[in-house]
């Protein structure tokens, strides 16, 4: 150790140690340095750009530091069970259903509206007058096809409710259980709809004619004035059907000669082949 840096006791000959004094210039030097940067803060900014240059300097850090906490946050959702991803995805498919059939009852209440500059109408549409189903078996009848379908034993369900998919009308309930209910499809022969068309606004009663075929609107007079494509709704007469949920297009109008009425072919949307959970809508 230099002879500079410490002093010796000449009582206990031990080394006395103390920390020279800084020089003059180095003082002068450190103070022109801390002016300098004062003075280029003040009138250029630099400790602004000094941040921004830092920030992109450390965010390759920071990404490196969030990645793994990224991929701890995300080990709960993985380690979700496969059922559970089920059930959520059927809830989900619910929801979409339910958002489906309240649009088409919105399409034709804003028509009407249109007519009658009311909203009035809309009231009726309420999320707790449905209820899921899942279908469980339809038989192979082709002309009185039978459908079963699974509910929930709480369900507040009852005989004549309707059953619903996302492109409108299936059919009603014609007997229930506790878990599982009968559905009169539209295509069954014995199945009978009021209806009123969309655009000249006659009223009718489809009928069905067996699975794959088109339903007839009956006793249809020579004089009335159906189009071709025009879409066709229930009526709600007599109260069975609610008003307004969408049935099917009309696809063919024939004047036969032998006949005093129109043979006039509804194409239904839906089948219940091509179906595995539906809707049924609680009739106020």
């Amino acid at each position: 150790m230099r002879r500079r840096e410490h002093k010796v006791s000449y009582l206990s000959s031990e080394a006395i140690f103390a920390i020279p004094a800084m020089k003059p210039s180095k003082v002068m030097l450190s103070l022109l340095i801390c002016s300098s940067l004062m003075l280029s803060d003040i009138y250029l900014e630099s400790s602004s750009k000094i941040r921004g240059y830092a920030q992109d300097l450390f965010m390759p850090l920071g990404s490196l530091f969030n990645a793994p906490v990224g991929f701890l946050a995300s080990i709960p959702d993985s380690l979700r069970t496969r059922s559970e991803l089920i059930l959520s995805l059927e809830k989900a498919e619910q929801e979409n259903m339910k958002l489906q059939v309240i649009n088409q009852f919105l399409e034709k209440v804003s028509k009407e509206n249109e007519e009658l500059n009311s909203l009035w109408s809309s009231a009726r549409l309420n999320f707790d007058n449905y209820s899921f189903a899942r279908k469980r078996s339809i038989s192979s009848n082709e002309f009185q096809p039978l459908l079963v379908v699974d509910i929930h034993s709480k369900s507040n369900i009852d005989i004549d409710d309707v059953l619903l998919s996302s492109k409108g009308l299936v059919g009603k309930i014609k007997s229930l259980g506790v878990y599982s209910a009968e559905v009169v499809v539209l295509h069954d022969v014995r199945s009978s709809v009021p209806i009123i068309t969309e655009k000249s606004k006659l009223h009718g009663n489809v009928t069905g004619s067996g699975i794959g075929r088109p339903g007839n609107i009956e006793y249809i007079k020579k004089t009335a004035s159906y189009e071709l494509g025009e879409k066709v709704y229930t009526s709600g007469i007599a109260g069975v059907y609610p008003e307004g949920i969408f049935v099917g297009e009309i696809i063919s109008i024939d004047d036969l000669t032998d006949s005093e009425f129109l043979k006039v072919e509804v194409s239904f949307m839906q089948s219940p082949f091509n179906q595995d959970f539906y809707l049924i809508y609680k009739n106020e």
